[in-house]
C-alpha cells in the first residue's frame, strides 16, 4: 500500500512511517525518507497478525508548500523522472503523526564510515535485491551522495601537501558506484546541475524575506539563549534589498522564540565572499553579543570587519549589526560554536579591547569595534 492509497482510506491500514532524522529543507533527509520507506514497502510485512494491511509510507518532515524550496530536491526529482512525487507524498502538516509508528531514517550513521546519511540505504537495497534499484532510485540516492560528500571528495592535499579532510569514505564512493550504471548523466554533469539549482540567483531572489530566512536554517540553544542561523546564497546588498527583511526577521524571531537572528550571506561573483548580519528586538544585548562576537571571531583568526553598509538606515532600526568576513574558510558549521562562546564572553567582557587607534588586538589587525 502507498502514500495515496493509505491517504484515500486511512481507516484501513495500520501505518508505520519514514521520515528523515532532521526537520527542514535537507535533501538528503528528504529523500532517505522515501527511499527507506520504498525498501520496508518490499521487504517488510505486508499486514498485522490481525490482518490489517501495513502501509509502509514516507513523511517529508517539511509542510507541503515548501516542497518547492527544496531546489536540489526538485531538480532530483526532475532527473529521476517522478513528476507525480510531490502529490503523492505526506507532509508533516497533512496529519497527526503521534500515533503512528515512526522510522527515523539516518539517526546515528556511522560519520567514520558514512558521510552520507543515504549510504546505509543503498548498501541495504543492494544487499537484499538489486532489482530494487532503478534508474530514479539511483537517481535519488546517488545525487544525495553527491550533494553530501561535495561530489566526492577524497584524498585531497593542500598546496602544501597537508591532507585535508575526506567528504566521502570508501563506503560512500563504493555505493555511488554501484548507482553509475542507472544514472541518466555522468556524476560530475549530476553534481554541476545540482549545486547549480542550488545556487542559481533568481531562484533566491524571487524568494519572498521569509521563504529566505526559512529555507537552510540552524538554531542552538546550548548556551540558555536560542538563537538561529540562516544561511542565504545571495550577496550582502541583495539580501538587504530583499522588502520587509526586518519585519520578516522580527516575525521568524517570534515563531522561533529566538534571542537573536544571524543571517549569513554568501556570494561567488566576482570572488567567494561572506557577510554575517545579526538581528534583535533588543539593541542593548545585540551590542553586547556582537561586540563579544567581534573578540571571539579575532581570536579564531576570521578576519573580520564591521561592514561598511548603513544596515540600520537599510532595514530601518537600530537593532542590527553586520560584519564582513574576509577569511572565507568560516562556514556556518565553524560560526555557529563561535557565536555559543560570544555569548558566553558576553557575560564576561563585554567590550573588545581596543588600541591606540581604535582597533581591536586581533592577529588580523583589521577588526574596528566602535566607541
Amino acid at each position: 500500500m502507498n502514500a495515496s492509497e493509505f491517504m484515500a482510506d486511512p481507516d484501513s491500514c495500520v501505518l508505520h512511517v519514514a521520515m528523515g532524522d532532521s526537520s527542514g529543507h535537507d535533501t538528503s533527509s528528504l529523500v532517505g525518507a522515501f527511499c527507506a520507506a520504498y525498501l520496508k514497502s518490499k521487504t517488510g510485512d505486508s499486514s498485522t497478525p490481525e490482518g490489517k494491511k501495513i502501509a509502509h509510507v514516507p513523511v517529508l518532515a517539511i509542510p507541503r508548500e515548501d516542497f518547492n524550496l527544496v531546489p536540489q530536491l526538485t531538480e532530483l526529482v526532475q532527473m529521476a523522472g517522478l513528476s507525480e512525487v510531490d502529490s503523492s507524498m505526506i507532509y508533516t502538516d497533512d496529519m497527526d503523526l503521534s500515533a503512528c509508528e515512526v522510522e527515523v531514517v539516518g539517526r546515528n550513521v556511522d560519520s567514520s564510515l558514512y558521510k552520507s546519511k543515504v549510504t546505509p540505504l543503498v548498501e541495504a537495497m543492494l544487499a537484499e535485491d538489486e532489482s530494487m534499484v532503478d534508474a530514479g532510485v539511483a537517481t535519488l540516492l546517488g545525487g544525495c551522495i553527491l550533494i553530501d560528500t561535495s561530489n566526492l571528495k577524497a584524498g585531497r592535499v593542500d598546496e602544501d601537501g597537508n591532507a585535508l579532510p575526506d567528504k566521502a569514505t570508501e563506503r560512500d564512493m563504493a555505493a555511488f558506484s554501484a548507482l553509475v550504471p542507472f544514472l541518466p548523466m555522468s556524476g560530475s554533469e549530476m553534481y554541476e546541475a545540482l549545486n547549480d539549482a542550488k545556487t542559481n540567483y533568481d531562484w533566491w531572489m524571487s524568494l519572498s524575506s521569509l521563504e529566505m530566512l526559512r529555507y537552510d536554517y540552524q538554531e542552538d540553544a546550548s548556551n540558555g539563549r536560542t538563537f538561529g542561523i540562516s544561511a542565504v546564497l545571495l550577496p550582502f546588498w541583495d539580501v538587504m534589498e530583499k522588502p520587509m527583511l526586518y519585519k520578516a526577521s522580527c516575525e521568524f524571531m517570534s515563531e522561533k522564540k529566538l534571542d537573536t537572528l544571524i543571517v549569513m550571506a554568501y556570494s561567488f561573483e566576482p570572488r567567494m565572499s561572506r557577510q554575517i548580519l545579526f538581528l534583535s528586538d533588543n539593541y542593548e544585548k545585540l551590542k553586547e553579543l556582537t561586540q563579544a562576537f567581534a573578540r571571539v571571531g579575532g581570536h579564531a583568526q576570521m578576519d573580520l570587519v564591521y561592514a561598511d553598509m548603513d544596515v540600520e538606515e537599510c532595514l530601518g532600526t537600530k537593532n542590527c549589526e553586520a560584519f564582513q568576513q574576509f577569511n572565507v574558510a568560516f562556514s556556518r558549521k565553524q560560526v555557529l560554536p563561535l557565536v555559543v562562546e560570544a555569548y558566553r564572553e558576553a557575560g564576561v567582557s563585554l567590550v573588545p579591547e581596543r588600541d591606540a587607534d581604535g582597533f581591536y588586538s586581533d592577529p588580523t589587525g583589521k577588526l574596528q569595534v566602535p566607541v
